[in-house]
């Protein structure tokens, strides 16, 4: 811990004298974080990986990128000057290095690196409460599973009320960015779960009741219910909301923001209302990030994860008002490419997480609701979002790991549907390409052959393994949200006892996320809730149906074990940058699970 910390020192010792006219501290900086990394991975090789570890390399995969954009920065601007963005990515790698110093200090707790439970953690671990009530039976003589006294029961019922409000929580911190008819619903799904708690409570209290175990099974059985019903809506939702936090990053971009905001001075509400969707698709893709790192398959999809929203996090602040100052063309040009080398990432990493049948599940119920109201309403612009949706499909299988899937298919059906869907997507462009010259029905009958071969495509994948829906059907997607903004005004928080949760901060402390989380209730009791602390299970977890951590994201074990780089100890402090940059990152990325 004490040689770490030294390690740290003087890495914060070479950034404090940082010099923009020449690279030797950059040098010297990479060198003993190479150092730092090293031992940090050797000390989690024989002490197990654990939430420091997590937060190390999220902290060393930020300073790795933070120092290549100081080393471009410093190319662009000659070594003549301390430049805006040269200060900002400086500043990001001095705070990085102090989180890494207090959680090596001695005064540092484990506060430093705790952070909520997952949602599906919180999910598992009611259900599990549950089911401790729901395998009751007045026929079974064996009990050792079931509370064995009214005081008991009790106990567990309150330990479950604290899991259930912070699963509401999280559900309302969600639905606060998700889509606007997907907000009525899990506002009435997060109602009907308070209800059923609060009945399950009251039913706990009442243990001089005949019948009183079977009462309570039959409350545990229909609070259940409402769980799965609430986790099942989630995952839709947060599906449907991938696609328009993709289609958003191009329609609210930082490029078409810049140029509203020089091409005319008038505009001002046009560009205020821009940035407000900016900011509100940022949220939409924290929102969504928190739940992939729940689900990524090892630390470095984690990492990857991570620093793309600490990327969000940090620019929040300064990207948008980098556009709107005088003078400041080439320190916004700067932060906005490393938005967009941000953005790229983010979502590569995402769709590597997201499997592809719950994917391509979500893409054919928009496609059905799409082509069903333009038969009731021709709209071109509608058709043209589905082909954009479509083509976020195409990005997906473009990844390899995702199309191995499609090639291990039966008789590669899969593969084979693959290449006609991509065929008629190519036919379904041109035609609109022409739109004017064509009658709608046959252009609605492309949209139709391809809807065809989509959902032949999901009937290749996986069948058997999962469930063989699709997800719950909603109104068209695509319907502009203006229309229903008078009705979704009302704030989904109104619930009696609990706040909304957005995750807290991912690494940096932002003025408008701490506007945000300022209100955030402190006093909320954390989550006690273990059940396999509190009975063991003779039968094991109880089965239940797939979720959200098998349909939309791959639930898979942790791969085999990464080379290391085993030349560490021929490096000197004479290394230039990108030799060890590569080295760092790698490490930095989730090279240090052993």
């Amino acid at each position: 811990m004490e040689v770490l910390r030294k390690k740290l020192e003087s890495c914060l010792v070479i950034v404090n004298r940082n010099n923009a006219a020449e690279t030797n501290w950059l040098n010297e900086l990479c060198a003993v974080l190479l150092e730092f990394a090293t031992l940090a991975h050797s000390s989690f090789c024989s002490l197990g990986q654990s939430k420091s570890s997590e937060f190390v390399c999220l902290c060393l995969s930020q300073i790795m990128i933070c120092i290549r954009q100081v080393e471009n920065t410093m190319k662009l601007e000659c070594g003549t000057t301390m430049s805006v963005s040269h200060q900002y990515f400086v500043d990001r790698i001095r705070w990085c290095l102090k989180r890494l110093m207090h959680l090596y200090s001695e005064e540092s707790g484990s506060e430093e690196v705790a952070s909520e439970r997952s949602f599906i953690k919180l999910v598992d671990a009611a259900l599990d409460c549950l089911a401790l009530f729901t395998s009751h039976s007045e026929d079974n003589t064996d009990i050792s599973n079931c509370p064995k006294s009214p005081k008991e029961v009790l106990s567990l019922s309150q330990k479950l009320r604290v899991n259930i409000d912070l699963i509401l929580g999280q559900s309302l911190g969600f639905a606060n960015v998700a889509l606007s008819q997907d907000k009525r619903a899990l506002s009435a799904l997060c109602q009907k779960v308070i209800r059923e708690c609060n009945a399950f409570q009251e039913e706990c209290k009442e243990s001089s009741r005949a019948h009183y175990m079977s009462t309570l099974k039959l409350r545990a059985m229909t609070m259940e219910q409402a769980i799965y019903q609430l986790e099942d809506f989630i995952n839709d939702a947060l599906l449907r909301l991938v696609f328009t936090c993709f289609l958003d990053f191009e329609k609210f971009s930082v490029d078409k923001i810049r140029a509203l905001l020089r091409n005319s001075s008038d505009n001002d509400d046009m560009a205020d209302e821009l940035i407000a969707d900016f900011d509100v698709n940022i949220d939409r893709a924290t929102q969504i990030g928190i739940f992939a790192i729940s689900f990524a398959p090892n630390l470095k999809m984690k990492t990857m994860m991570r620093s793309c929203l600490a990327s969000f996090e940090s620019l929040d602040t300064t990207l948008i008002p980098s556009l709107q100052a005088h003078g400041s063309v080439l320190h916004s040009d700067i932060l906005e490419q490393h938005f967009n080398e941000e953005v790229t990432k983010f979502k590569a990493t995402l769709q590597e997480i997201i499997d592809s049948r719950a994917i391509l599940g979500c893409c054919l119920e928009i496609l059905t609701s799409g082509i069903s109201a333009t038969e009731k309403l021709y709209d071109k612009q509608r058709l043209e979002d589905l082909i954009q949706i479509c083509l976020l499909l195409v990005e997906h299988f473009q990844l390899e790991v995702n199309r191995k899937v499609l090639t291990e298919t039966q008789d590669r059906l899969g593969e084979e549907y693959y290449q006609q869907f991509i065929r008629i997507l190519r036919e379904c462009k041109a035609i609109l390409m022409c739109a004017s010259q064509v009658e709608p029905q046959r252009i609605l009958k492309r949209f139709k052959i391809l809807r065809t071969i989509l959902r032949k495509l999901h009937g290749t994948l996986g069948v058997g393994k999962q469930e063989d829906e699709l997800p719950t059907p909603m109104a068209p997607l695509l319907e502009d949200e203006a229309n229903d903004t008078k009705e979704v005004n009302e704030d989904v928080t109104n619930y009696s006892r609990l706040k909304t949760s957005r995750g807290g901060s991912i690494l940096y402390d932002t003025e408008r996320r701490n506007r945000v989380t300022r209100t955030k209730d402190n006093k909320l009791p954390t989550n006690t809730l273990d059940i396999k602390s509190e009975k063991a299970k003779s039968n094991g977890n109880v089965l239940r149906r797939e979720s959200l951590r098998t349909v939309m994201f791959k639930r898979q074990n942790i791969a085999e074990s990464r080379k290391l780089y085993t030349s560490v100890s021929n490096q000197s402090t004479d290394l230039q940058i990108t030799d060890i940059l590569d080295q760092l990152t790698g490490m930095s990325n989730g090279y240090f699970e052993c």
